[in-house]
């Protein structure tokens, strides 16, 4: 279930699949609360909200990066429908934060490279 984690060109199951879900999901929450807290720190503010705010910066740039970097190593960027896929993934990480965004990361990694 959480084998080939880093190897975006691999085309997982559907369970595979939700092992990568839940192994970036778990990066993404402690990566949040890292950044959290050392933005914290440094503007000398420890708010709910500069926290809440952190945390949807950081689901953003993971969801996208990873659903771009996927399609990119699996050579499927010709793909225009998968493109959008990729950027829907930021739309949805802004609406709820890396537990939507990563969904489409997901189901991208369950894609077959292309041949060419």
């Amino acid at each position: 279930m959480f084998k080939n984690l880093t190897n975006y060109s691999y085309q997982r199951t559907k369970k595979e699949a939700v092992g990568f879900y839940i192994a970036y999901l778990v990066l993404a929450i402690l990566l949040g609360i890292l950044l959290s807290a050392i933005v914290g720190l440094i503007v000398g503010q420890n708010s709910f909200s500069l926290g809440v705010k952190i945390g949807t910066l950081t689901a953003l740039v993971v969801s996208i990066g990873l659903s771009f970097a996927i399609i990119k190593r699996k050579n499927i960027m010709n793909n225009f429908g998968l493109i959008i896929l990729a950027l829907l993934s930021g739309v949805l990480a802004l609406l709820g934060g890396a537990l939507l965004g990563l969904i489409p990361a997901a189901y991208l990694s369950t894609r077959s490279p292309s041949k060419g």
